[in-house]
């Protein structure tokens, strides 16, 4: 028999498991939808810290900050999700230096 302290210990193994699931699942859908080159280098500086070394890296970094930053988010829908992408996309690249 578990302890219980074994017990919270699997438990939060397999939520950390499967928001990283979620994440990568996301992460995958919208480099595929929105046709991101996901080895190119375009959106580290929007989506990223400056540290991250393809464009899928920079997506996954934006996708898990959103999560830590919205409780509700790892329950929106793929296209909430795009969305909310797209409109960051959008509202960086208006404060884009030229």
């Amino acid at each position: 028999m578990m302890t219980l302290s074994a017990n919270i210990l699997m438990q939060s193994l397999y939520e950390h498991k499967t928001k990283r699931t979620r994440l990568l699942n996301m992460q995958e859908y919208l480099l595929n939808a929105l046709h991101i080159p996901r080895y190119r280098r375009s959106l580290i500086m929007v989506l990223g810290n400056g540290n991250e070394a393809t464009n899928a890296d920079a997506l996954q970094h934006w996708l898990e900050s959103q999560s830590q930053a919205d409780a509700e988010f790892l329950t929106l829908s793929i296209g909430e999700v795009e969305g909310r992408l797209l409109a960051h996309l959008e509202k960086r690249m208006e404060h884009w230096p030229d």
